[in-house]
This record gives C-alpha cells, structure tokens and sequence, in this order.
C-alpha cells in the first residue's frame, strides 16, 4: 500500500499538543490524497467506586464539555484547511476503541500523537504503542 491507497483516515484526538501535531498531519494527508477525514475521542470510563451519584454527574458533565470542545476545535482545524472532519466520542480504553474502531469502520490509516493527556489512568504514549502493535492497518505516530 502507498499513501496514495488511503481513503478513510481516522485522528486520535484528546485536546492535547501532540494530538493536535497528530490533527495537522492527517488533515494534510486528507488534502493530499483526498481522503475522508474521522477525528475520534475516547473518553476512559468513570471509576467504580465514585462517592456518590452527584460526584458522578459533576465528572461525568466536565468530561462531557471537555471533549465537546475537543471535537469542536478538531472540526473547525479542518474546515480551517477546506477538509470535512466527521467526529466521534467512544467510552473505553483507548488502545482498543481505537483500533476496533477503525477496523469496524474501514479505516486505512491510524494518525495519532505520541504523547497526549492523562485519560483515566492511560497515558497516550503508551496507547499510541498499543495502536501500533494491534492495528489492522498503518498507523503514522506523530511526534
């Protein structure tokens, strides 16, 4: 496969410095070779033993808003550069939401940072590894 090959590109986004280097190179991608664009969020999974239900709906609503504008701001990068950029946010480990994802959804092209923000108890770093060692498809890691 060539990266002329790619037609469905997926973006790990978080909101982090290296996750938006990530951004910048799929959209450029997307331009080059005119491929669809899909910027994803995982949002890790709210802990078991939460004190009370009101604490959970706090969390559970900044987390809300937080990716909401991660996803908003993935979206108007892209329109910014004349790329439609479709988005999702998915609950679970990072690691493995991100690579069923694009293997239920026909991606050939994994672009995510190296390093992004703590999300539950998973650094992206070691997610960006985990993406790489179990893709089914070519996945670029963005310094």
């Amino acid at each position: 496969m060539t990266p002329y090959d790619f037609k469905r590109v997926l973006a790990a986004v978080d909101g982090s410095e290296g996750s938006a280097k990530a951004l910048d190179c799929a959209i450029s991608i997307c331009q080059a070779v005119g491929a669809e664009l899909m910027g994803l969020a995982v949002e890790g999974k709210l802990p078991a033993y939460a004190a009370s239900r009101g604490e959970v709906d706090e969390v559970k609503t900044e987390k809300d808003q937080y990716f909401a504008g991660v996803l908003e701001h993935a979206r108007t990068t892209a329109a910014a550069q004349q790329v439609v950029m479709e988005t999702d946010l998915v609950a679970g480990h990072a690691a493995e939401v991100i690579t069923h994802y694009a293997r239920a959804h026909g991606h050939d092209l994994i672009v995510i940072g190296h390093r992004g923000h703590f999300l539950g108890d998973y650094l992206l770093g070691s997610t960006a590894d985990r993406v790489a060692h179990h893709a089914h498809c070519p996945v670029m890691v963005v310094r």
